[in-house]
């Protein structure tokens, strides 16, 4: 049996069900492949490597800058975790090297 557990740190698929809230976050598509931080009673905490966000008052810097932040995809939205174990570019060491993950435009 598969243990949630072991897809942390891994690239998985998620099939997302009803996630029209979701597009306030850039997740448009019902199919999302995402690097699992964690998870929780809560949902699935995914990463995204490079939100834009605003520079704190004050910064003499440009007007935002690209952080890295992880994104919380509720269990409601989520019909299905899909987990590939063993398949290079999916069990870490860089998934990012492809295209992976959503735009957020905040």
């Amino acid at each position: 049996m598969m243990k949630m557990a072991e897809i942390v740190d891994d690239v998985v698929l998620l099939i997302l069900d009803n996630h029209e809230p979701l597009k306030e976050l850039g997740i448009d598509q019902s199919k999302v492949y995402a690097k699992v931080r964690g998870y929780d009673d809560f949902g699935v905490w995914v990463l995204h490597p490079g939100i834009s966000i605003p520079s704190p008052e004050g910064s003499k810097s440009k007007k935002s800058k690209s952080v890295e932040a992880s994104v919380l995809i509720p269990w409601p939205y989520i019909s299905s975790v899909v987990h590939f174990p063993g398949v290079e570019g999916f069990d870490f060491p860089n998934p990012f090297s492809k295209e992976i993950g959503f735009d957020i435009k905040l």
